[in-house]
């Protein structure tokens, strides 16, 4: 059997404490020095993190949209939509595949399933049209034809045919048949039931001009004619799908001028018709 004096016993105590000491002073260096420093997590962050487009696209949701139920205002309704080309078109081609039942019963033209740059478009400015065709499954013949414009700073979309395939006028026009003038005064009018071809503040801008020219302006409106000097200024231009709903060419343009409605040839700019004393 082995005797410790206390002296040894004592000294044997001190060492333990100073040997605890130390390996608890040693544990947050070590536990510091594993840590990857902050600025090396965002390097790597940075360098693993895909490219980020500037354009953000907004399309609000059911998720979004919980509080305005409440009328309260929130992030997403003060933040812009922009639109591009390629989802514009899907967006028509999903509309369309809607009003005709769905992908079960309806497929577009192939160019409406392609690249944007090929399919059938207009650019109107602030929105896009498409116009294209479509067939029922099980068919090989085009038996559909739709008209969808979509807009590019907001998730309106408008669908302003969807029937059997029109043949558009190619030759060219003279003047309104009675089908367009009827349609363009119910339209202008707000008799129509395709009044959603027109926005609210395209109609503002109609009536503030119509209050602002004379009322025998359309005594200076002459077919085969420019428009006269200083009403060119007061135009306001009809968006192109009002061309498509009442089957008129794109190559023609649609203008409200005082209370008329005028047609212009997008090549020589010369007043091809007109209907008078349409605005009450």
């Amino acid at each position: 059997m082995m005797l410790y004096s206390p002296s040894v016993t004592s000294l044997n105590k001190r060492l333990l404490a100073l040997t605890s000491l130390a390996l608890l002073m040693a544990i947050p260096a070590t536990v510091q020095a594993s840590i990857p420093a902050p600025q090396a997590i965002a390097l790597n962050g940075a360098s693993l993190s895909p490219k980020t487009n500037s354009h953000q696209w907004l399309i609000a949701d059911k998720k979004d949209d919980k509080d305005d139920k409440k009328g309260r205002r929130d992030r997403d309704d003060d933040r812009e939509v922009r639109i591009d080309l390629n989802r514009a078109k899907n967006f028509a081609r999903q509309a369309a595949e809607a009003a005709n039942g769905g992908i079960r019963y309806y497929r577009a033209e192939d160019s409406m399933h392609g690249p944007a740059q090929r399919c059938p478009y207009t650019d109107n400015g602030d929105s896009w049209t498409f116009t294209f065709l479509g067939t029922r499954v099980g068919s090989v013949t085009r038996a559909v034809q739709s008209v969808v414009t979509v807009y590019k700073s907001s998730s309106q979309i408008v669908v302003a045919y969807n029937g059997p395939i029109r043949t558009v006028q190619q030759t060219q026009v003279t003047r309104f048949t009675t089908i367009q003038r009827t349609v363009l005064v119910d339209l202008l009018r707000g008799n129509c039931s395709c009044n959603n071809l027109l926005t609210s503040a395209t109609r503002t801008q109609i009536m503030s001009q119509s209050r602002s020219l004379r009322p025998g302006i359309q005594k200076k409106l002459l077919r085969g004619k420019g428009l006269p000097p200083g009403i060119a200024k007061k135009l306001v231009a009809l968006p192109k799908q009002v061309n498509s709903y009442i089957n008129l060419p794109t190559a023609y343009d649609l203008f409200v001028v005082g209370s008329n409605v005028v047609l212009i040839d997008q090549v020589n700019y010369v007043v091809v018709d007109y209907i008078s004393n349409v605005l009450l």
